[in-house]
């Protein structure tokens, strides 16, 4: 074949790849009243369609940035981070210092960069993430489906223990968790949160007193308001060591569990690839098991 020939072909070809493009690309009939829903998998003897794309509508949409090579970069990574102990609190001296806090100096050190704290509240720690005024959240953020929704997790940094902590008083009278699932028992909770499913799951017969924004669910035990507040911590020798006068551990065992992980904005999977790779280093490495082993102990650190 000569050259003129071989290119009419090739002309033939593309429009027959084309014409056949157009033709498995064509929306379904409308569907007429009276008639069945069409399936999502076609039924023997017939001809499936492909549908167009415009049918079905993306999950996110956003530019991607190159969150990894954008802190590169600058130089310095920037960390959102709310208090927590013993996550992230202040030590005498006013430094920020912590589990997360030490996680994040090491992560800033591997990546060759600075590390800057953007310290804000719970219920602006998100909102400060999707605004581009952290990178991430490394301060012991619990994963829930909502959050999920909005932002993305890497693996847990951490499994927290969900604890009773209770009043002293509250706590003399508990013998078992079983205990808490009488009339009148009044147990303190994060409205919408893990803590309150279980709450209402395992104590139905309880008052739930539900905590909500940046307000410490500790306060209506410690104002007398409740009788105990269900705390997903590592450390509940941390917190009682805090108060060791008006509060509790009446139960060395957990309730259920809850996990921690970084959250990142969603659109970039670099970035969390990056992220889930170190953490399975420091895992391998027994370097986050010694971290959460130190901070869990405040005998090294609350003086």
């Amino acid at each position: 074949m000569n050259v003129a020939g071989f290119m009419s072909a090739t002309r033939l070809l593309v429009a027959t790849i084309a014409l056949a493009g157009t033709t498995f690309a064509t929306e379904a009939p409308a569907q007429t009243a009276g008639s069945a829903p069409a399936a999502d998998t076609p039924s023997a003897g017939t001809t499936s369609r492909r549908l167009v794309a415009r049918d079905i509508e993306p999950v996110y949409r956003g530019g991607t940035i190159d969150t990894l090579a954008t802190i590169r970069k600058r130089g310095v990574l920037r960390v959102g981070v709310a208090l927590s102990e013993p996550t992230a609190m202040h030590d005498a001296e006013g430094k920020l210092v912590g589990f997360s806090i030490d996680a994040a100096r090491r992560l800033a050190d591997d990546l060759g960069v600075g590390v800057e704290f953007v310290e804000t509240s719970w219920s602006g720690i998100i909102p400060d993430l999707l605004n581009r005024e952290s990178d991430l959240i490394m301060s012991g953020l619990w994963v829930t489906v909502p959050r999920a929704l909005v932002i993305n997790f890497t693996t847990p940094t951490a499994v927290e223990g969900i604890h009773v902590i209770a009043s002293r008083a509250a706590a003399a009278r508990l013998k078992s968790p079983a205990d808490l699932d009488r009339p009148g028992t009044k147990i303190a909770v994060y409205a919408g949160t893990l803590q309150e499913r279980l709450a209402a799951r395992r104590f139905p017969k309880a008052t739930l007193v539900k905590v909500s924004g940046d307000a410490d669910h500790l306060a209506p035990v410690l104002a007398g308001e409740a009788d105990v507040a269900l705390v997903p911590t590592f450390a509940p020798q941390v917190i009682v060591r805090a108060t060791p006068d008006r509060l509790a551990a009446p139960f060395a065992q957990p309730l259920s569990s809850a996990s921690a992980a970084i959250g990142v904005r969603k659109g970039d999977p670099d970035f969390l690839n990056f992220l889930d790779s170190w953490l399975a280093v420091q895992r391998d490495e027994g370097w986050l098991d010694e971290r959460m082993s130190f901070w869990s102990d405040p005998a090294n650190w609350l003086k």
